[in-house]
């Protein structure tokens, strides 16, 4: 998709900015996407403090003891694989520190085709990629025993040394801790705008106001939750129940170096397990496990790679733990990051897009007063969310976009008002 000019897509500037005064920001949610972006702003000099229904950052679905940087790479030029190459960049560097603290580990992914169509892409992806192999390379089948420390069978495979694990619940934690950044437990159920004082004025489960006069802009950041307030409502959001599970290492899975994906993950043994996941539940809204889902987990690795399924064994049922919870997806598979529309208003001001998407329109974009989402990350959380949050704290910043404007677009909360109305849904 070629690059658009600002004049082309108006709808993405602000006709209506609301000046700040003293930098205060609430971030609702603090999971992997609340805790970057508040750190971001906190760096720039804001008074960030994060609000959630846990006691603990990370307790909801960044709170899996292993989470994969993943990478997903095209050899097209679509926007989608081009947004995950930005973010997988961005996050290699982003969690460096983390990773030579000792949080994690930085051992490198390995991702094995998944059928002939993932084989042909593959080969295209290492011609196109042929000289950055610093981030990606392609080992052929004689090289992944070494490389891996086991005896896969794949043909060859996509390695990206700079990517790893991490435990999203301690670097939420560590997010906040480094940056002083305090977190207050409440669940926040309302928001309204105070006009006169220029505020948001957020309410609690009670309808009680929780910081008061300290709330000059709001990001939501609380995954499907979202969806609970008025001013996010219109979000297509869908909640996905995943499902991960640990199961004990043996003496030649113990050998496994890196992370390898392919139907799924697994992760190296830590601590005398493999985590492996996560299932893809619809419309299944329990956080209860379920042995049929380890099972489906366990079979999905053994589809990765027969050599994975040799070297795991058979482990019993009794043997096998996890956890279970919640991704937030979008339709398009991007993240959301930006900018909360006044939908009314841009439903009015672009109503002549419905009748042809292709009108030229010069009227600026309408909204919320400092107001903004960070959300729709789905299963790659820890590879979005560095990337999503700076961008989201250049924007509040004042600073220019550290992306291309069209990818910036391409995750911005207005899309869907705009995609709608040109496919005239609304």
């Amino acid at each position: 998709m070629s690059k658009q000019q600002p004049s082309a897509m108006p709808w993405y500037q602000t006709g209506n900015p609301v000046p700040r005064r003293d930098k205060t920001i609430a971030v609702i949610g603090a999971g992997i996407a609340g805790c970057t972006v508040a750190a971001a702003l906190k760096k720039r000099g804001f008074q960030v403090t994060v609000i959630d229904r846990h006691e603990r950052a990370g307790s909801g679905a960044s709170g899996n003891p292993e989470g994969i940087v993943y990478p997903k790479l095209s050899p097209r030029d679509d926007l989608l694989p081009r947004v995950n190459l930005a973010a997988i960049q961005f996050a290699s560097d982003y969690y460096q520190p983390f990773w030579d603290n000792g949080l994690g580990r930085q051992c490198g992914v390995l991702v094995v085709p998944e059928n002939d169509k993932a084989r042909n892409d593959f080969k295209l992806i290492s011609q196109r990629y042929a000289d950055q192999t610093e981030m990606v390379e392609t080992i052929a089948h004689e090289q992944l025993e070494e490389l891996s420390g086991i005896p896969l069978q794949a043909e060859s495979a996509l390695y990206f040394p700079k990517l790893g694990w991490l435990p999203p619940q301690l670097i939420c934690q560590t997010l906040l801790e480094l940056n002083n950044i305090p977190l207050v437990q409440a669940d926040i159920q309302r928001l309204e705008y105070n006009s006169q004082q220029s505020r948001w004025q957020l309410y609690d489960a009670n309808q009680q106001i929780l910081l008061e006069n300290h709330s000059e802009s709001v990001i939501i950041a609380s995954a499907f939750d979202c969806k609970q307030f008025s001013q996010t409502s219109y979000l297509p959001l869908r909640k996905i129940r995943g499902q991960i599970t640990q199961l004990p290492c043996t003496i030649e899975s113990n050998k496994m170096k890196m992370v390898i994906c392919g139907e799924c993950y697994i992760t190296p043994a830590e601590n005398g397990f493999h985590g492996c996941g996560a299932t893809y539940n619809k419309d299944l809204f329990t956080t209860e496990l379920r042995d049929i889902d380890h099972q489906t987990n366990l079979a999905q690795i053994a589809a990765t790679d027969a050599g994975l399924a040799t070297v795991l064994g058979q482990p019993t049922s009794d043997s096998l733990s996890g956890r279970a919870n919640f991704r937030c997806t979008t339709a398009d598979y991007l993240p959301i990051a930006g900018a909360v529309p006044n939908v009314t208003a841009m439903l009015e001001d672009y109503a002549i897009l419905r009748r042809d998407a292709k009108t030229p329109v010069t009227t600026p974009g309408t909204y919320l007063p400092n107001l903004y989402v960070n959300c729709g990350m789905g299963s790659r959380g820890l590879s979005y969310a560095p990337l999503t949050a700076e961008l989201l704290a250049a924007e509040i910043a004042g600073e220019s976009a550290p992306l291309a404007q069209d990818l910036c677009h391409a995750m911005h909360p207005a899309r869907f008002v705009i995609r709608d109305l040109k496919r005239n849904r609304v």
